[in-house]
């Protein structure tokens, strides 16, 4: 990656790197091919490829989805409630959040 300047799409390429090498745990049996994200500056065409876990892949795939529910409960119309940890503050993963089969009651304390 280039390190000349830093674009929108660099800054997410790199951070998706170290999500990958540096912060992640792995998530696959070793051996298990990499899946390559390759984000692409729309500006100058630099390509930035990423290999990533499947299941650390899965990970984005979930902060995105928890993102959405997020912005779609913020609308005036909306729960409140964040998508990540579903209201309750809890983290979400295996535990936490997740073992909510639905969303807590809303008992009017939210805005």
């Amino acid at each position: 990656m280039s390190t000349e300047t830093t674009t929108a799409a660099a800054d997410f390429a790199q951070a998706l790197a170290e999500l990958a090498d540096g912060y992640g745990y792995p998530t696959d049996p070793e051996g298990t091919a990499p899946v390559i994200v390759t984000v692409t500056d729309p500006a100058t065409g630099e390509q930035h490829p990423v290999p990533i876990e499947p299941g650390q892949l899965d990970w984005v795939t979930d902060l995105v989805r928890g993102e959405l529910d997020t912005f779609r409960a913020a609308h005036s119309d909306g729960t409140g409630y964040c998508g990540h940890c579903r209201g309750t503050g809890l983290a979400g993963g295996s535990g936490g959040a997740a073992l909510f089969t639905e969303l807590p009651a809303d008992d009017g304390s939210r805005p």
